[in-house]
């Protein structure tokens, strides 16, 4: 069984008496203030760049914002399930051979379509996402699946172990990397891969006055990532690149291997 990695990162959303933050990913305390969006102040390390809202809201404010009718899925009902399924289905295809005969977990799973699509290419999948309805849709919609409703932190202590690991617009949207990343470390077996998408603060098509950015929309999107500092992110929890995939829009795709 695979051990946690240790990152102590108790101390990185506090202010020190200059006003200056510590940045989550890079540990630096070089993080300022960079703009406000939607009542939210965002800072960037100028360490690293990467940018994130200080301080993270809080469980009770995320617990809002993720009320059970987020997105509109309901245990009978997902917007755009038709489409949704289609879409996995082609989506699945380039992953082909990293999950048949796998042991897969689609972390941010939403109403499950990916894990039937990898179900399809011959996966052991399972599913994890932290609202209520969309498991419970995909539960009712795929009942031969495992489906989890829980939280990084509280599916870590599962001790379940997966090949590869696919989080495809779920990074963003957590309260630092912290938890997100000890999970990715604790669940993905040596050896294995983690696939990752997220928007690319970074990205050329990204707008040059970055709070015009439709990416940059707190309390939804928490945390915005370049290459660099998505690859140091990972690399502190025992990861590395193993391929990245070239994108027209500002967005990262990226597989990552556990050392």
């Amino acid at each position: 069984m695979n051990k946690e990695v240790n990152v102590n990162l108790s101390s990185c959303f506090s202010f020190n008496v200059n006003g200056i933050a510590q940045c989550p990913v890079c540990r630096k305390i070089k993080a300022h203030f960079f703009f406000e969006k939607e009542g939210y102040p965002i800072y960037k390390c100028q360490g690293c760049d990467f940018l994130f809202t200080h301080p993270y809201p809080d469980d009770a404010t995320l617990a809002h914002h993720y009320a059970h009718n987020y997105r509109g899925a309901t245990a009978e009902f997902y917007p755009k399930a038709a489409d949704r399924r289609w879409r996995g289905f082609w989506r699945s295809l380039p992953f082909a051979h990293y999950v048949a005969r796998k042991d897969v977990l689609d972390m941010g799973c939403g109403g499950g379509f990916m894990v039937e699509a990898f179900a399809r290419l011959g996966a052991r999948a399972s599913g994890l996402d932290i609202s209520e309805n969309s498991i419970s849709y995909a539960r009712t919609r795929w009942p031969h699946y495992n489906f989890y409703c829980e939280d990084p932190a509280a599916f870590r202590k599962r001790k379940l172990t997966f090949d590869f690991v696919f989080s495809s617009e779920v990074l963003e949207h957590v309260p630092g990397p912290d938890e997100f990343m000890k999970t990715l470390a604790a669940v993905t077996r040596p050896g294995g891969f983690v696939y990752i998408s997220a928007p690319d603060a970074g990205h050329p098509a990204v707008p040059q006055d970055c709070a015009m950015w439709q990416d940059i929309c707190p309390p939804e999107h928490l945390q915005w990532f370049n290459h660099n500092n998505l690859e140091l992110l990972f690399a502190q929890y025992g990861f590395k690149v193993h391929r990245k995939y070239k994108s027209k829009s500002p967005a990262h795709s990226v597989i990552f291997q556990k050392i």
